[in-house]
């Protein structure tokens, strides 16, 4: 019980605080202190700082490298896509079990988002990439200092025990790899040639989709994103309507997004396995268009409920491309 505890302190507070901390902070990419305390702390296993460094680090290096190929091919969106691909490639062939499929939605996306942001954006891009740095410390200082406030006695041995029984390898085949080339280099060539930034985090679960070993998983994750992501932006809408009128007091917001992130963390911690990981994909949901949208003078009702529709969209093309595939491209072993 008191691990439970510790456990529900640890992400809510880390959560909340690395967002009030990009909201005074005023970062023009302050999202990136609700996407990497969110993922951080629901998905990574290990918080010492060698963990926190093993997860920040290749999400970091794609971002600068993404950062290099387009400046260095700025004029040429063809190269920089076709780059982009053989990145997608090498990642999803490294991808070889369900925890290293986790473990490459974070860089990938950091790829996607400097690729999509430098085509069709003004934004200094150097300083997109020091405030990713600035956002990943921030994160690790606020993860570090609750993990020390709040421990769980039983962490040691849990991660001991998960070095111990590491999920076996899959052999990720050319389907495996086609499928994932075909939607997230499709979903990433059709960013960089409209002016629709705000879709672009709707890349997340097309990359979630993309990367499973099986078809019945795909489907799963397909249909749980439906609820969790829609479900998301319907609770960010309910936050900015409490928030309406007050949304430049700073107490009053820390107050309610601490109770909201509190409330989805303990149903998350006090659940079982499976649906663990549907509270947790609800909080990163829920967290996203709070940052992305709200800030002291605008409640960003619009803007979240055009999310909602961008995720809607984005998910149905998923769910269609299923329904219209007769034949298995994603295993010969379709439970």
């Amino acid at each position: 019980m008191k691990d439970s505890r510790n456990e529900i302190l640890q992400i809510s507070l880390t959560i909340t605080l690395c967002m009030l901390v990009g909201r005074v902070l005023s970062l023009e990419s302050s999202v990136y202190l609700a996407l990497f305390p969110t993922i951080l702390m629901t998905k990574a296993k290990d918080h010492s700082w060698i963990g926190l460094y093993n997860t920040f680090k290749p999400a970091f290096l794609a971002a600068v490298a993404a950062l290099i190929v387009t400046e260095s091919f700025q004029d040429h969106p063809f190269i920089i896509w076709t780059i982009s691909l053989f990145f997608i490639d090498m990642m999803r062939r490294k991808a070889d079990n369900p925890a290293k499929l986790g473990q490459m939605i974070m860089p990938l996306f950091n790829w996607i988002l400097i690729v999509v942001f430098a085509q069709t954006s003004d934004m200094d891009m150097p300083d997109r990439i020091r405030e990713i740095f600035i956002s990943m410390v921030i994160t690790a200082l606020i993860a570090r200092a609750m993990v020390a406030l709040f421990p769980k006695w039983r962490d040691k041995p849990k991660i001991m025990a998960t070095k111990l029984s590491l999920p076996a390898a899959q052999q990720v085949s050319y389907q495996h790899r086609f499928v994932s080339l075909a939607l997230i280099g499709t979903g990433l060539a059709i960013l960089m040639n409209i002016d629709l930034i705000s879709a672009t985090f709707c890349m997340v679960p097309v990359i979630a989709a993309a990367s499973q070993f099986s078809r019945k998983m795909y489907a799963e994750v397909v249909s749980r994103r439906f609820i969790t992501q829609i479900g998301g932006c319907a609770l960010a809408v309910i936050f900015s309507v409490l928030m309406a009128g007050h949304q430049g007091v700073l107490l009053y917001y820390a107050a309610v997004l601490g109770a909201l992130v509190f409330a989805i963390t303990k149903l998350m911690v006090t659940s079982n396995v499976s649906s663990r990981d549907i509270h947790a994909d609800a909080l990163l949901a829920t967290v996203l268009p709070i940052q992305l949208y709200l800030d002291s003078s605008h409640l960003g009702l619009e803007s979240t409920f055009s999310r909602a529709w961008e995720l809607t969209v984005t998910l149905g093309i998923l769910y269609a491309a299923f329904r219209l595939t007769q034949y298995r491209v994603f295993s010969h072993q379709d439970n």
